[in-house]
């Protein structure tokens, strides 16, 4: 792979929509990155929190947080 990984990268993984060669990257190199296994953890807890909470945010900070998850989707993590 020639370029670093993002968090929308490793978003994709997570819920199994990364493209094949992004999937075979992560998975041959996770245990030199603890920090993606960490970004999984976190992904997971914020779903389990959110769905032990019940709650929906509202539609304007729906729309603040995909604006700015739009405007770092390919920024790298390294």
């Amino acid at each position: 792979m020639t370029r670093p990984l993002s968090h929308s990268d490793l978003l994709l993984y997570y819920y199994g929509e990364a493209d094949t060669e992004i999937s075979a990257f992560i998975q041959d190199n996770i245990s030199e990155h603890p920090e993606w296994s960490m970004y999984f953890q976190e992904i997971y807890q914020a779903m389990s929190d959110m769905d032990t909470l019940m709650i929906s945010p509202n539609s304007t900070t729906l729309s603040i947080i995909l604006e700015e998850s739009d405007s770092k989707l390919f920024h790298s993590i390294g």
